[in-house]
């Protein structure tokens, strides 16, 4: 699920808006996600709990 706050292009745009980006990195040590700073928390959590 990709919210309008999240970078949906974010392997082939590597730049990063602010200090506090997030990163999502599944088990074999991989980007599977890029939150920006205003994503809402919830997406991030419901990200977080698809990979466990």
């Amino acid at each position: 699920m990709v919210n309008r706050q999240q970078s949906e292009d974010y392997k082939n745009n590597p730049n990063i808006k602010w200090n506090f980006t997030k990163f999502l990195v599944n088990r074999d040590g991989e980007v599977v996600g890029r939150f920006e700073p205003t994503a809402n928390m919830k997406s991030v959590e419901e990200a977080v709990a698809a990979l466990i």
